[in-house]
């Protein structure tokens, strides 16, 4: 376990990177999406629906579950993305209202 000073100087650490926008930028490639660079909404939704993680999760989580899925002799398998045209059709909806 960490120490309170060690602890402590996490959290400083984690202030300076909060504070970069290179940090807080998102990474999502999902540029379509009505909550991209809406980062604290968007995990939220996600939370809230639990149906799947957020795009810019994924990578990060696919690399650590494909180990373990491996050692279970199973195979991970991407769900399928939103296709473009659907986040243009929401955006056209949204302008003939």
């Amino acid at each position: 376990m960490k120490s309170k000073e060690e602890y402590y100087q996490s959290v400083l650490d984690n202030r300076k990177l909060a504070a970069d926008p290179a940090v807080l930028a998102c990474p999502c490639t999902a540029t379509l999406c009505e909550w991209h660079g809406k980062c604290r909404e968007c995990v939220a939704l996600h939370r809230y629906h639990g149906d799947h993680v957020p795009s810019c999760l994924q990578p990060l989580l696919r690399d650590k579950l494909s180990a373990l899925a491996a050692v279970a002799e199973l195979h991970a398998v991407p769900k399928e993305k939103t296709p473009d045209d659907y986040r243009l059709y929401v955006r056209e909806r949204d302008k003939s209202k």
